[in-house]
């Protein structure tokens, strides 16, 4: 591939159904650690990077909770909605809705700092899981070989559609993503080092996609 531009990241959310006891991340490691295995969290797919979340943050914060995989973001949401599984865990921009609406309750987010979408839900550091700070991101490429003049051409019209004012609105505030635009080095840099740290988790817990 030819990088072209890292647009943005997110963070990601875990929210429980109301119906649970749960009201921070700190009662869930506590239930979990309690009774291992006895908490369900749906995420996107095995494999996906929320799924390795999950084990990056059980390693951290030794804990165990049943992870169960979905064929995508709307599945896991109708059953987290549902009450089918205790929690799920997606971008801010798919849960975000669903916790201002009441329908699932906000456990914690994955960033560095609070999601500016979700200001009162705490991250997992503040929760005591340390060193788990994921975000999801997404990224522009164009096929390998492409003719650098059409790369920079490309970025440079990517970078004029997301300077649109109700372009930048509709991803920040109703995506939650917050913009980089980046130039395709940075992309490059950070597809590297994220193959390199995912990598790792998905060895250390023997981890392989459907």
């Amino acid at each position: 591939f030819a990088p072209v531009m890292l647009v943005g990241t997110a963070p990601y959310a875990i929210a429980a159904h109301p119906s649970r006891p749960f009201r921070s991340f700190v009662e869930v490691v506590q239930a979990a650690k309690a009774k291992p295995d006895s908490i369900s969290i749906g995420s996107i797919g095995n494999g996906t990077l929320a799924h390795l979340t999950i084990a990056l943050a059980q390693q951290a914060g030794g804990f165990r909770i049943n992870h169960i995989p979905y064929k995508g973001g709307g599945p896991m949401t109708q059953d987290l909605i549902g009450g089918q599984v205790d929690l799920g865990i997606g971008s801010a921009a798919l849960l975000t809705p669903h916790v201002r609406s009441g329908k699932v309750r906000a456990m914690a987010t994955t960033g560095e700092k609070r999601a500016p979408s979700l200001p009162d839900v705490p991250t997992l550091l503040e929760q005591g899981i340390p060193g788990v700070t994921v975000y999801a991101w997404w990224g522009v490429l164009a096929i390998a070989g492409t003719p650098k003049p059409i790369v920079d051409k490309f970025h440079s019209e990517l970078q004029k559609a997301l300077n649109l004012p109700d372009v930048r609105k509709t991803l920040t505030e109703t995506m939650g993503m917050e913009l980089v635009v980046s130039s395709p080095e940075v992309l490059q840099k950070w597809i590297v080092s994220e193959m390199q740290r995912w990598g790792k988790v998905v060895k250390d817990n023997n981890i392989r996609a459907d």
